[in-house]
């Protein structure tokens, strides 16, 4: 049998003013294998947390500020894997929420440096996406963000959540 996850993601939705999708881009700090790179608010469980959502909306408040209602919660996904075997993967539970308007965020500037709204519209544009050079000679698919790319282990999980 399979470990249970560790870690939980939320993967928050808005309607208004165009439906879109929270990414935070993640400080960058050399013990983080995530350094830089553009995530869902989230983070492993810690003993004070009940259960993987309690994890869920307690990261997204520490990270943005944003208080997940109960109610907002649209769907959990399956587990999925992040990581790789340089990094040690972890097993994460993804948790969609939708809200209808963009709400005002406070970042943890030591985790987060800097937050965006994919708008689903691009991201739906195939020909938006493209093969990037994200390792060294490696590369993955990507969708352009910024001065770098959403790439691994997010851009899977809302690829696979909007099905394209």
């Amino acid at each position: 049998m399979p470990s249970p996850p560790t870690a939980a993601v939320a993967i928050i939705r808005v309607t208004e003013p165009e439906d879109s999708f929270l990414l935070l881009r993640r400080s960058t700090n050399p013990g983080d294998p995530w350094s830089g790179h553009f995530s869902f608010p989230g983070g492993r469980r810690e003993k004070i947390d009940s259960d993987l959502m309690e994890t869920c909306k307690r990261e997204t408040y520490e990270e943005t500020g944003i208080t997940l209602p109960a109610e907002s919660v649209l769907t959990k996904l399956p587990p999925s894997l992040a990581g790789s075997r340089v990094n040690s993967p972890i097993l994460v539970q993804p948790f969609v929420f939708q809200l209808e308007k963009r709400p005002q965020l406070e970042l943890d500037q030591e985790e987060i440096q800097s937050y965006c709204w994919l708008t689903t519209r691009d991201f739906q544009n195939k020909r938006l996406h493209v093969e990037a050079e994200v390792l060294p000679n490696r590369y993955f698919p990507a969708f352009p963000l910024e001065d770098y790319y959403l790439w691994g282990f997010t851009y899977g999980l809302l690829k696979n959540f909007l099905d394209i």
